[in-house]
Parts: C-alpha cells; structure tokens; sequence
C-alpha cells in the first residue's frame, strides 16, 4: 500500500499522500491538529477515481482503472 505522512512545516498539519503504484501518480489528502484519518483519506481517494486492491498478497493504490489492469498484467 502507497499511502505515507508527509508533515507540514505548522506543528501537527500535513498530507496523506497516496501514490499510484503503476504511473507514480499522487493524491494528497490534508489533516490538521495531528488527525490522520485514513479513511476519509481512502474515501476522498476513491472519489477521485482512485482504487485499491491486494496484488500477490499485498495492497496496492491505483489512481485510474487502467493503472490497476495494467500493474496487474504485468506483477502476476
């Protein structure tokens, strides 16, 4: 799974970053006073078009359709 912490330079602010494991594509979801909430960051994804699934064991994020088809082709 591609989803780190990225803190800001204000104590306690920062981004959920969420990166395409085919094309390196991001999507950053922003926190404040040191909330970090996956799932708002996975659902707000998702509503971006983006997806997750397990590949050979492992989660993976992809930010389109054709990213994920094209990951899988070629990693099983």
């Amino acid at each position: 799974m591609s989803k780190d912490v990225e803190w800001g330079a204000m104590y306690g602010e920062g981004d959920i970053v969420c990166t395409c494991d085919n094309c390196g594509e991001e999507f950053r979801y922003p926190f404040e006073d040191k909330q970090i909430d996956y799932r708002e960051a996975q659902q707000a994804s998702e509503d971006e078009g983006w997806t997750s699934c397990i590949v050979s064991g492992a989660w993976h994020d992809f930010c389109c359709e054709e990213c994920r088809n094209q990951y899988i082709k070629n990693n099983t």
